[in-house]
């Protein structure tokens, strides 16, 4: 059984978002060998990507924040606004570091459980025409790319892949296309675990 992993897989891990531990669970699966689990090299660059990005926009905010606070706290109404807001600018100052601490781990397990998909020439060509064809985004065709050229050449046997984007993977046209290939496309990864269960229990 193959599953094929994207950038949200690592994001859902490092945020500890609602499926992180069926994430866990999958990269766990694929430890013990009762499953493989492909991910395209470009996805663990984009998940440290959008950590920085996201790590700026708190660091930011927490400093467009601070200022306003302390001018409203001089009003009689808003005395307590100090003390009130500490644990909303705790929560800004220390979630970026755990949250880039987790998602090195998490891609260090996939880069050791997981068979990573090199951004090769052909991949770039194949993402190009995808982007324009599907109306996709530049990243989102990447990864697509990357899994159909890996879908030409394997083995038969149970195939799925996980995201989290519903809006982007799930078009009718690329799951219509993955599907042809065996692959079926599931946009939870709750649901993903409980496919991958149901498979192993077959």
């Amino acid at each position: 059984m193959i599953i094929y992993a994207e950038t949200n897989f690592l994001l859902e891990i490092a945020y500890q978002q609602d499926g992180c531990e069926s994430c866990r669970e999958i990269i766990a699966l694929a430890r013990q060998g009762k499953l493989s689990l492909v991910v395209p090299a470009f996805s663990l660059m984009e998940a440290r990507q959008t950590w920085d990005r996201r790590s700026s926009e708190h660091n930011s905010l927490q400093n467009q924040l601070q200022p306003i606070i302390r001018q409203l706290a001089r009003s009689q109404p808003f005395r307590t606004l100090t003390e009130s807001s500490r644990e909303l600018l705790s929560a800004l100052a220390a979630s970026g570091e755990d949250t880039r601490l987790r998602l090195e781990v998490a891609i260090s397990a996939l880069s050791a459980e997981a068979t990573v998909l090199p951004l090769a020439a052909d991949v770039v060509a194949r993402a190009r025409r995808e982007e324009l064809n599907l109306s996709l985004s530049p990243s989102d065709a990447v990864v697509y790319a990357a899994v159909i050229s890996h879908l030409e050449n394997a083995p038969p046997g149970p195939k799925c892949f996980l995201n989290r984007d519903s809006k982007g993977f799930a078009d009718p046209s690329m799951a219509n296309e993955l599907s042809r290939f065996g692959c079926k496309v599931i946009t939870s990864f709750e649901r993903g675990l409980a496919f991958i269960r149901s498979e192993l229990h077959a």
